[in-house]
Parts: C-alpha cells; structure tokens; sequence
C-alpha cells in the first residue's frame, strides 16, 4: 500500500506564498485591475506582486494582512518595497499602534508556523473574493 508522500515546511511556505499573493492582489483589484500602494499606477493582477511592508524574510509578519499589499515590480523590487511610503500608507490606514504590534511582531521567533492550515483559509477567503 503507497502511502501519501508529506510536503517538506519548504513546499508547504511555497504554496502558502502563492496563495496569499494572490489573495492580497485579488482583495484590492478591481475588474483584474489593481493598484500599486506605494506608486499608484494601476496593473493587472499577474503584472502586480504581493509586497510587504516588513521584510518578507520575517515569517512573523510574512502571511500578515496588515504587513501586505499590492505592489508593482518597479515599488517592490526595483526600489526594495519602499518602507517608507509603504508605511505612511499603513498609518493612514491603521494608525500608529497597528505599525508598534507589526513592528513588536517582528522579534517573533516561530519554530512551527500552521502552513496547512493558512493554506486552507486562504483557499476559502479566495473563494469569497
């Protein structure tokens, strides 16, 4: 009997990446069109990226809502995201103490994040979209 092979943390982060890209971008597209946060110029939902305001790398605020949002390539990458505009957009937005809980959020240290769980919340939120 063949057993179901498991999907290593790193497969499992991939998928979940995917994902909640394409949540964020389809959250705020309107008809296929979205809006770079930081830039305003305005792409369809596969010429945007998923940005964050906090480095992605920090798997705390990785798969945050409030740490993301529709970026284009030449925001995100070409001008690494730029925090600063990013975060006077999350200000307006959320204020001052929804920045200190992202920013508290980044010294978190998570042995064990619930990808498959995130995967199948994100798959259900999209169905909404």
């Amino acid at each position: 009997m063949a057993t179901k092979n498991k999907k290593t943390q790193a497969q499992l982060k991939k998928e979940l990446d995917k994902i909640f890209s394409l949540y964020v971008r389809t959250k705020y597209a309107t008809n296929g069109i979205v809006r770079c946060y930081t830039c305003s110029v305005s792409k369809p939902i596969k010429s945007i990226q998923n940005g964050h305001w906090i480095p992605r790398n920090i798997l705390a605020t990785r798969f945050d809502e409030k740490n993301c949002r529709p970026q284009c390539v030449a925001c995100n990458l070409f001008q690494r995201g730029r925090p600063d505009v990013f975060a006077m957009g999350l200000l307006k937005e959320y204020g001052q103490k929804a920045l200190e809980t992202l920013q508290a959020k980044r010294q978190e240290i998570i042995r064990h994040f619930p990808y498959e769980d995130k995967i199948a919340e994100y798959k259900e939120k999209l169905k909404i979209l």
